[in-house]
């Protein structure tokens, strides 16, 4: 196996991104989601038999160390779930120079009207419901470094001095729907946050002493920003993340200023240069999830899913005894259909949707797993569409099984994942369990033809 074969899930050292997964982990594409293993065997004179009685082993794992720097999407915002605890996710981020040694007049005659901290949201724009966030923003004093450093989902910053954020507009309820009208400019749907305009004056005074000569020299003097929500007071069962994009011409910080009466501008930007990284926290004490990862067996009631946190694991204990019949006897098998199906618990009332797609990987051991057979190639094949109205997903396993039933392939189980840039979502899911109270169970069905 080559490592382009490999998700690496690193307890240490976790790189996870859809990139990673499509470009280096996948293997060649096929043309088809279903697989044409024992096409036109179904319903055929031959006798097909079927099976839904394997017994699943159902737990939950965590991923501790998740990369999340210079991710495609920043998380900005926090959730208090009844069962997955709390979820705090701020951004820490550079700030470079739109250009060097700007020209912005005598700052004895200079009037700063507004600065501005903009962030564009993504398709996605959020996550939870939207209600009113209290944000606040703060100068950082580590030194960031985008090329040679990782930064990881627990990784927290050192800030310094008090809130950036204007006073008395800390709390705004996001329109992620809404274009926003600026001068003449009408710009797609974006957060902004105004900071104290005293912030656009120090950097003018640093303009004068030379701190903008350079970009270099500019973040070396001014090390970034801590843009975070007060989250002490959100109700269990409420809360907002919103996906916001760093790099985009919209996303930034822009003094609006006047020199002797003429308007001027000045825009600081989120670019390629800027080093930045999600800065996710979780509290999970007394929550299911946390009884779930002290007690594997807890994961016969629910097991659970939730993006840079948590992955879904299914172990099939007995699969191989597939080849034999009830005598002991050598009985191998062809398989026409496999599907692994896999129910969830989403009810109206909760706020924190189902993702509507999943990833599912084949375990190779407790630090890498590996795409399946039956899930290769480009990205459309990628993932598992939910089924919203049976409230379940189901993936095909058909190759996959095949293949280890006859011993072309190692079998430890399944790991599944949501398919989005893994330091860069926070959507969940709870899973019924093997042995869980509701109705439906996760089940392996199998469609099979004797030799």
């Amino acid at each position: 196996m080559t490592r382009k074969n490999q998700i690496i899930i690193r307890r240490k050292v976790l790189k996870l991104s859809a990139v990673f997964f499509i470009a280096g982990s996948l293997l060649v594409s096929c043309k088809k989601e279903t697989t044409t293993i024992g096409d036109g065997l179904e319903g055929s004179s031959l006798n097909t038999s079927f099976t839904d009685t394997f017994s699943l082993k159902t737990y939950t794992e965590y991923a501790d160390s998740v990369e999340t720097d210079e991710t495609s999407v920043s998380l900005l915002g926090a959730y208090s779930d009844p069962v997955f605890g709390k979820v705090d996710c701020g951004i820490v981020t550079q700030m470079r120079l739109s250009s060097v040694a700007p020209e912005f007049g005598n700052a004895g005659t200079l009037t700063m009207d507004s600065v501005v901290l903009t962030l564009r949201y993504t398709s996605i724009n959020y996550y939870g419901n939207i209600q009113p966030m209290t944000f606040e923003v703060y100068e950082i004093t580590d030194d960031l470094v985008r090329t040679d450093k990782e930064y990881y989902a627990f990784n927290s910053p050192t800030a310094t001095g008090s809130n950036l954020v204007l006073s008395g507009s800390e709390t705004i309820t996001p329109n992620i729907v809404a274009e926003q009208v600026v001068g003449d400019d009408t710009l797609p749907a974006h957060l902004r946050i105004h900071l104290d305009p005293s912030f656009g004056m120090a950097m003018v005074a640093a303009n004068d002493a030379g701190q903008m000569n350079t970009d270099d020299g500019f973040v070396s003097f001014f090390n970034g920003l801590n843009i975070k929500v007060n989250s002490a007071s959100i109700p269990v069962g409420q809360g907002t993340i919103l996906y916001t994009v760093m790099e985009n011409s919209v996303s930034g910080v822009t003094m609006y200023f006047k020199d002797n009466g003429t308007p001027k501008t000045y825009n600081f930007e989120f670019n390629s240069s800027a080093a930045r990284y999600n800065d996710i926290k979780y509290d999970r004490t007394g929550t299911d999830v946390e009884a779930a990862l002290l007690d594997l067996a807890e994961g016969e009631q629910a097991f659970y899913m939730q993006g840079s946190a948590l992955r879904a694991v299914i172990e099939i204990p007995n699969l191989m005894d597939f080849n034999y019949d009830s005598l002991g006897n050598w009985d191998p098998k062809i398989i026409n259909k496999a599907e692994l199906i896999l129910p969830v618990q989403d009810f109206t009332s909760d706020v924190f949707d189902v993702t509507s797609k999943l990833f599912i990987a084949k375990i190779v051991d407790d630090k890498l797993s590996q795409s399946t057979l039956d899930y290769q190639g480009g990205s459309s094949l990628l993932t598992v569409a939910y089924n919203d109205d049976k409230k379940e997903f189901r993936f095909y396993v058909t190759r996959e099984l095949q293949a280890m039933l006859s011993g072309e392939r190692d079998f430890n189980g399944f790991r599944i994942y949501s398919p989005s840039f893994f330091g860069s979502t926070i959507e969940r899911i709870v899973f019924n369990g093997s042995k869980t109270t509701f109705k439906e169970k996760p089940r392996l069905e199998i469609t099979y033809t004797n030799y």
